[in-house]
């Protein structure tokens, strides 16, 4: 296993809306987020099933998110593209973000300088959470 002390932890998060053009309010709290230098976004990419009932990335300006234009990097794949589709409704459109989430740098690199080995860090999924909570409450 190795880290690299230089980024923050990386995570995705996909959402799906009904149709385009897609809402602005979580764009803009992204954006938002980016700005004040919370997170780094890595790759967003819009996807929408072509006529074959095939997922495809399309562009931001496409679905209504010209904000977004250039936002694409490549890092989906088309598994990933595929595993998101499924849960695009028809004539809807999924969102899938990568990001490096920039809060926990100041205090890595503290932790790196003081001799300390970061040894792994990675997401945790929601419903794991919950079902842990759960589990303690019964």
């Amino acid at each position: 296993m190795s880290f690299d002390a230089e980024l923050g932890p990386l995570n995705y998060v996909v959402v799906t809306f009904p149709s385009a053009p897609v809402p602005a309010g979580g764009l803009t709290e992204i954006l938002g987020l980016v700005d004040a230098g919370r997170i780094l976004v890595l790759d967003a990419e819009f996807v929408v099933l072509a006529d074959d009932g095939q997922g495809r990335t399309t562009t931001a300006e496409e679905v209504g998110a010209p904000e977004f234009a250039g936002s694409s990097s490549g890092i989906i794949d088309a598994g990933d593209v595929a595993l998101v589709a499924a849960a695009v409704p028809p004539g809807g459109v999924g969102l899938v973000v990568v990001y490096e989430d920039l809060a926990l740098l100041p205090a890595i690199r503290a932790f790196t300088a003081e001799g300390a080995s970061v040894v792994a860090e990675g997401p945790i999924v929601v419903d794991d959470l919950v079902a842990s909570i759960d589990a303690t409450e019964s």
